[in-house]
């Protein structure tokens, strides 16, 4: 077995280590009045701007209803409550895999090949040791796989104090590791490391453009991707919608009034008029076309899936367009 290999074996069994230790620092504080855990969330209630995604990032998916058509043969879809009971059921066993070690270590290996593809760049510009960038990749794996970790033990949450102790929870442990990856990287690259985090959702947008120019005379450089990354972020974050539908999900869309749709919509346009009015010091007029159709191509399926979700209420659709925003980390 190769060094780096057992040093990361080490790491992995460590981080189960210190899961455990986390667990032991939240009982301490439940028997002190300080009970712990995190906010019902779904991850298909978030635009998975975490933390796209995509979140492209560990997720959990439960919709929020079960629609079956059935025929007079066929056995009827089986009601809200036995539905919501075999999903607690279900949260329960995944809930106890996370406390199998070895499941666990299974878990923050699949999120370390996540953090790989979206932090590869960014370890470039890091002056680290082989040792410290495994325990670096480490940690921001365990972030992930305690994120997810929470979100299940919140569906057994079924009380608002519950649900408040499990969101002090997820705060305890988030605050936690981030201390740890402070004391790693020190204060300056701990808020580069945030800082190119944060840029991650606009980073999907940019990539995927990239690709498409990839195999053309006009390809992207890597400066003219950092300027569009900005000039993406720069508008987005500062851009507000006086309707946005974009955070939208399942049957909250059959509460939408088609009016809302239009202005959204006209207002993404504008948005994204901002966005290539940004982009043009950086790109040529060739990026700049097929920016912009690529852009068009976005609001008009975007559009589609959004009147359809207000037509068809409790549908498969998982949630509104995107608004600029993205997942966090």
């Amino acid at each position: 077995m190769k060094p780096s290999t057992i040093t990361l074996s080490v790491l992995l069994l460590a981080a189960v280590g210190y899961a455990a230790y986390l667990q032991t620092e939240l009982n301490r504080l439940q028997e002190a009045g300080l009970a712990v855990v995190a906010e019902p969330e779904v991850a298909s209630q978030r635009p998975e701007p975490e933390q796209r995604d995509e979140q492209e990032r560990l997720e959990t998916s439960a919709p929020e209803a079960v629609v079956v058509q059935a025929t007079p043969t066929e056995t009827p879809p089986p009601s809200r409550e036995n539905w919501e009971a075999r999903r607690a059921e279900r949260m329960k066993q995944m809930v106890a895999a996370f406390e199998d070690p070895a499941m666990r270590v299974d878990m923050i290996e699949r999120q370390m090949n996540r953090v790989d593809s979206r932090y590869a760049a960014f370890f470039k510009t890091l002056n680290l040791s082989s040792e410290d960038l495994d325990t670096l990749r480490t940690l921001m794996a365990e972030q992930g796989v305690v994120g997810w970790e929470m979100r299940m033990r919140s569906f057994g949450a079924d009380t608002p104090e519950s649900r408040e102790e499990m969101d002090l929870a997820r705060e305890l442990q988030r605050e936690m590791l981030q201390d740890q990856i402070v004391g790693l990287l020190g204060e300056e690259n701990a808020a580069a490391l945030q800082d190119y985090s944060d840029s991650l959702p606009y980073r999907g947008e940019v990539e995927a453009l990239a690709s498409s120019l990839s195999f053309t005379e006009t390809p992207l450089s890597p400066q003219q991707t950092e300027a569009l990354v900005g000039a993406l972020r720069d508008v987005s974050t500062s851009f507000e919608y006086s309707v946005d539908l974009s955070r939208m999900r399942g049957r909250e869309a059959a509460s939408i009034d088609p009016a809302d749709i239009d202005t959204f919509f006209q207002e993404r346009a504008t948005r994204d008029e901002l966005v290539l009015q940004a982009a043009a010091e950086s790109l040529s007029d060739a990026q700049l076309a097929a920016y912009a159709e690529r852009q068009l191509a976005e609001r008009e399926r975007d559009r589609r899936q959004m009147e359809f979700m207000q037509q068809n209420p409790g549908g498969f659709g998982r949630g509104g367009p995107r608004g600029g925003g993205g997942f966090r980390p």
